[in-house]
């Protein structure tokens, strides 16, 4: 019996749904190596040395400001604080101008965690976002926003969370 389902006509030279998955696969894979050999060299996951460079960056951040820099949730990046303050990387300690600010110190441990690391310490693919022009920002953002639309949609809940390989 024959399926009513066919494969998409693709004009000549042009990409196939499998070549962009095997693009994807490569993005992934190469951020995740990079990943797994910051955690071999300092002992710190992915998501945590990030948070330790943002915070090397600029001392005495808020909860909220470190989450707003690594757009994650800030529930998400309170127990990823937890783990490093548990690990003695950073102190965690109320703002002397509002007590109910806590904000985050990279502590000595931390620093030499952030040494350790062979660069960029806070991930590849956010370093290598950030080299990108402007023209080839918009071009990956709006190729990504498609496919995001074919899948269903935009979930700020999905966005806000680590990959699987950086916490």
């Amino acid at each position: 019996m024959k399926s009513d389902v066919t494969a998409p006509r693709r004009r000549r030279g042009a990409p196939g749904g499998l070549d962009v998955l095997q693009q994807l696969r490569v993005v992934v894979r190469l951020a995740g190596s990079h990943s797994a050999r910051l955690e071999r060299s300092t002992g710190i996951p992915g998501a945590q040395l990030w948070a330790l460079h943002e915070v090397a960056q600029a001392d005495g951040l808020s909860v909220g400001e470190l989450a707003q820099r690594l757009r994650m949730h800030q529930t998400t990046v309170s127990n990823l604080l937890n783990r490093l303050d548990a690990a003695g990387l950073v102190r965690k300690g109320r703002s002397p101008q509002d007590q109910r600010i806590v904000q985050i110190h990279l502590t000595a441990a931390g620093r030499r965690g952030l040494r350790r690391a062979p660069g960029p310490a806070r991930g590849l693919l956010p370093n290598v976002l950030d080299g990108m022009s402007v023209a080839q920002l918009r071009k990956v953002h709006d190729g990504l926003a498609v496919l995001v639309d074919c899948m269903g949609g935009f979930d700020a809940s999905l966005a806000a969370r680590p990959l699987p390989f950086t916490e």
